[in-house]
């Protein structure tokens, strides 16, 4: 007889924890916004995920840190970067003290979600970083 009782009560909190939990589902993220198009200012215009149509990831931090993955290179590997008017600058591990420059510019629409990073080589003795941060255009991914 007790376990009847407990059926109303259970359907109830059921019932409020799922309708809970859709509102939190639709509600849209706010940290997850594709770049402007242009020549980006400062790193906080472009902190965000991005891959290739080759299956590589680079991941630009707030802070000026970056990761990037690419399927046929040597593993993950790990920087530091600045950006300034266009300007990016990347140190890692795997290349020494050496630091590569190259030029930034964003196309696409940003109200489309369809964000392109497109790095150029200024200057860089790093020939395995150039190669991998300049072979494809990087589009951004919101997810």
């Amino acid at each position: 007889m007790r376990r009847l009782s407990m059926i109303p009560a259970l359907a109830a909190t059921l019932a409020l924890v799922s309708t809970g939990c859709s509102v939190v589902k639709d509600k849209p993220s706010t940290n997850v916004q594709p770049p402007k198009a242009g020549v980006p200012a400062s790193g906080d215009e472009v902190t965000g995920i991005y891959r290739t149509i080759h299956q590589g990831l680079l991941q630009l931090r707030s802070g000026g840190s970056f990761v990037l993955i690419v399927p046929e290179g040597p593993g993950p590997s790990a920087g530091n970067y600045t950006l300034r008017d266009g300007r990016l600058e990347v140190r890692t591990k795997a290349c020494g003290d050496e630091t590569g420059a190259y030029d930034v510019v964003i196309t696409g629409a940003q109200e489309a979600g369809k964000a392109t990073l497109n790095i150029s080589a200024v200057e860089d003795s790093c020939e395995a970083r150039s190669h991998y941060l300049t072979v494809d255009p990087w589009v951004y991914a919101n997810s």
